[in-house]
């Protein structure tokens, strides 16, 4: 497994989309973000000809490397990114929606403005052609190339006609289930052989806000990792999985006061896990 530690200059998440787009000659108006080029080499070496995006919320790269070095709970996440690397990328904002925006589009949230869901509509109410709120699946769908998105229904439904398939899935108190069937339907997805698929899966983000021990924590990273397996085993051989965070976990103080002291060690803040890998 390849650590790329460059701590004095990390990218960032809107590096993610630009990196999409060079992979798969997939026009786009030049973003913040840039291109980041250990991973072109490694999808060009695999032969990688599509993309699977799964963005885990709250994935902290400190929160990473402790789940993925004790107890063996990201067993599917490792073994892509044992012939993979694992990068670790800026957060452009402490909340999912923004952060999103930026790993979609490219540009930063000072740019596309969009805070929460419905300002998505909002923006593209103000110029449905504005490149800053455009997204790489919609890039992609213009270009003539196969996409796909799998997340939260009200979110879902703004991709409606911009996107080849889009599959929503309502919100729910049970967080497990829920991430359950956003896999089902990422499964699902795959079948019409996508060019480039994203999904979101949240368990780790609510088991943040509402558990109390490392235990209950470490149950949700663990049906994330069973969950991320299922879709791996669905992909087309030469697809590149790229599996980041959104943000740092939530509710910090209150896991730093029970956690131990190897994570609290290796805690980098603002950071999150960037995996990258290929089936």
């Amino acid at each position: 497994m390849k650590y790329l530690k460059s701590n004095s200059n990390p990218y960032s998440l809107v590096d993610i989309a630009p990196t999409i787009s060079e992979l798969l000659d997939i026009p786009m108006v030049p973003p913040d973000g840039k291109v980041m080029p250990e991973v072109i080499e490694y999808a060009t070496t695999h032969g990688c000809q599509k993309v699977v995006l799964i963005i885990v919320d709250s994935l902290g790269y400190s929160l990473y490397r402790y789940f993925s070095e004790s107890g063996g709970i990201f067993q599917n996440i490792r073994q892509l990114a044992g012939s993979g690397m694992v990068l670790q990328c800026r957060s452009t904002a402490d909340h999912t929606t923004p952060a999103i925006a930026s790993i979609f589009t490219g540009y930063f949230p000072t740019k596309h403005h969009i805070y929460a869901t419905d300002d998505i509509y909002v923006e593209r109410a103000k110029d449905s052609k504005n490149p800053k709120i455009k997204t790489i699946l919609e890039w992609a769908h213009d270009a003539g190339r196969r996409s796909a998105v799998v997340i939260e229904s009200h979110g879902a439904d703004t991709f409606l006609d911009r996107v080849g398939k889009v599959s929503g899935v309502p919100d729910s108190q049970d967080i497990i289930e829920y991430d359950s069937k956003i896999t089902d339907a990422a499964v699902e997805a795959l079948e019409s052989k996508p060019d480039v698929l994203a999904v979101h899966l949240r368990a780790i983000d609510r088991y943040a806000h509402r558990a109390q021990t490392w235990e209950e924590l470490r149950y949700a990273a663990g049906t994330v990792d069973v969950n991320i397996g299922r879709i791996v085993e669905n992909a087309e051989k030469g697809t590149l999985f790229m599996i980041c965070g959104d943000h740092p976990i939530h509710a910090g103080e209150k896991w730093m006061r029970s956690a131990s002291k190897a994570w609290v060690g290796e805690r980098q803040d603002q950071l999150v896990a960037l995996v990258v890998g290929a089936c």
